[in-house]
């Protein structure tokens, strides 16, 4: 290839990596969810009032939450940024590890590398930018990634690197999701043996490496081991009660995906133009080279019109449009056999196919856990997959052509990551519009955060921020709220949600989920918390309130009722509008020693 096209490719790649990195964290400050990333918000804004968690993700970014002073928009953007970050040194050492051992300048390597990372991005598939088990999830997975690729059974400064990275991210992995955390475990136990780098005394490094960290994070938390210990247990109990599918019988299940018809012509259209492309630059001749120049200006167009919001429309591929990922990998086998024939697939080592393997069992281990479709939650962490095809390749990159046919797969790789990223910028995560057509800016929560908001949600917040003022609520006064679904409302009055960081209903358990957790409150914060409530209306996800007086607490006879006001449609993914009503206790004293004689 020759210089002047080499430089167009790097160029290419280089623009449309800051194109999709610049949009993403442009929306940080746009949109605000009242459920999920709500909850994230409220855990980390205050992680220690909750005694019972499975997840400790809250107490891991409690540290940026105090750090950018409780910003959303700030910590959105630093999420974002930390990511990518991460998947960029852990593509970086990938290219530049034995499994492909490439060499080409610098510049070359960067642009693709930092091209290849975008794909982490992926995650905020939904837009749901906050910080979350999600996230620390891939964060962690990415780390452990980077300690494996460069741990050896040498004993030098990169090896013994990695093994501290395996350690230090199996760590993340096990604070953000201890069932990932598990299978983790497991797989890299096995990659380790075909990949011959397994040595009981470097990989003591790593155990001893986790276990001091989780020791540490033990005494930070619960003061001890045994403490934290029980934080878990009772963490495990609270999802018993809720019955929301994380029982071992129901996470251990083989799920199912189908694709739609547009699916499938999508894919097979960009995997045809991958594999042409491909195959063009491995011919070596001028008018095929052109072809795949061509093919590769097409992927940038759709990049830098998605991310210069030129494309205002989403391409609604369904729930598995993540898997569009593996376009690339299909492309990447085809080509090898096509332009290498078997012998090619031969050439690839054992150690490269144990990478290979565990790569593709990444996304698996990600979602591992979840009560969502494993498919749908693992195409998350697709840039583990897509790195898979890129190891089936290694033959064709190690041949005459050399690493410069990576970039048609980088700028495929930018191109799916911009188009699944616009489907959530145009359907964001229980908002009822796309994004760019937020305008109404505001201040919420306790540090007031300034926030783009479609209206209705801007006068909703507003709305119940004005009420609980003028209702005499101070800052960090305690709340219970009947809602089961406006975690996001009381953030945004400063409120301190006891119990639980999100009191969850619509689920066959979320009466005795609730119950438990304000349980283990004390009897005094109980009785002088006020109580959010909302009118029940039909497919509502109230909390009924007849748990209460086991608690000592009579509402509503016990409570004066303070402030009223309206949700906004699509709040908490409803699309119709409700009543929510702040009740603030009268006889906080009296509740209190009745909450203590039912407890003694």
């Amino acid at each position: 290839m020759n210089p002047y096209s080499r430089n167009l490719y790097i160029t290419l790649s280089t623009l449309g990596t800051l194109l999709i990195i610049f949009k993403l964290i442009s929306y940080g400050k746009y949109g605000f969810d009242f459920t999920d990333e709500s909850f994230y918000l409220v855990w980390m804004s205050n992680p220690s009032i909750y005694s019972g968690s499975i997840t400790q993700f809250g107490f891991v970014y409690h540290f940026l939450y105090e750090l950018l002073d409780g910003d959303v928009a700030y910590i959105r953007q630093a999420n974002i940024l930390m990511t990518f970050g991460l998947a960029w040194g852990f593509v970086y050492f990938f290219f530049s590890s034995v499994a492909l051992n490439i060499h080409a300048n610098l510049i070359a390597r960067l642009s693709i590398t930092s091209g290849i990372a975008v794909s982490a991005l992926i995650l905020f598939e939904d837009l749901l930018l906050t910080p979350s088990y999600n996230s620390l999830n891939l964060q962690g997975l990415l780390v452990v990634a980077t300690g494996l690729i460069l741990a050896d059974k040498k004993t030098n400064r990169a090896s013994i690197a990695g093994w501290v990275l395996i350690g230090f991210g199996g760590w993340l992995v096990f604070m953000a999701k201890p069932s990932s955390a598990l299978a983790l475990s497991i797989v890299a136990f096995v990659y380790l043996l075909p990949a011959g780098k397994f040595s009981i005394r470097l990989l003591t490094i790593s155990v001893v490496c986790a276990l001091v960290l989780l020791l540490v994070s033990a005494l930070i938390i619960d003061g001890s081991i045994v403490g934290f210990i029980k934080r878990i247990q009772l963490g495990i109990k609270f999802g018993e009660y809720l019955k929301g599918g994380h029982t071992l019988a129901q996470i251990l299940r083989i799920d199912e995906f189908i694709l739609g018809s547009k699916f499938k012509f999508i894919f097979f259209l960009t995997s045809s133009a991958i594999f042409i492309a491909i195959w063009c630059l491995y011919a070596e001749k001028k008018k095929w080279s052109v072809v795949g120049l061509f093919i590769s200006i097409v992927f940038f167009a759709v990049t830098a019109l998605s991310a210069l919001d030129q494309i205002q429309y989403p391409i609604r591929l369904g729930r598995f449009q993540g898997l569009l990922i593996f376009a690339i990998v299909y492309a990447s086998v085809i080509a090898v056999m096509v332009c290498g024939r078997l012998s090619a697939l031969k050439a690839i080592s054992a150690k490269q196919w144990s990478v290979a393997m565990l790569f593709f069992a990444m996304p698996h281990i990600y979602s591992f856990g979840t009560n969502n479709n494993y498919w749908d939650r693992g195409s998350s962490a697709a840039i583990f997959s897509l790195l898979g095809g890129v190891i089936i390749l290694a033959p064709l990159i190690h041949g005459r052509v050399g690493l410069v046919i990576v970039f048609p797969i980088v700028l495929a790789t930018q191109a799916i990551t911009a188009i699944i990223l616009q489907t959530g910028l145009e359907i964001p995560y229980r908002q009822p519009q796309p994004l760019r057509l937020n305008q109404t800016v505001l201040e919420i929560g306790p540090q007031k955060s300034t926030l783009i908001l479609p209206h209705g949600y801007a006068e909703y917040i507003s709305n119940a921020m004005t009420s609980a003022h003028n209702a005499g609520f101070e800052p960090k006064t305690p709340v219970i709220d009947l809602t089961g679904q406006s975690p996001g409302i009381l953030y945004a009055i400063g409120a301190e949600s006891i119990g639980h960081a999100w009191m969850i209903g619509g689920y066959p358990g979320s009466e005795a989920f609730v119950e438990a957790g304000l349980k283990q409150v004390s009897c005094e914060k109980n009785a002088h918390a006020w109580v959010l409530f909302e009118q029940k209306v039909k497919r509502t996800r109230i909390i009924p309130a007849d748990f209460m007086m086991r608690l000592g607490l009579d509402f509503p006879n016990d409570y004066e009722k303070v402030g009223t006001w309206q949700t906004a449609k699509g709040a908490g993914g409803f699309k119709t509008k409700r009543t929510q009503e702040l009740y603030k206790p009268t006889y906080p004293e009296h509740s209190m020693k009745k909450c203590q004689a039912l407890r003694e």
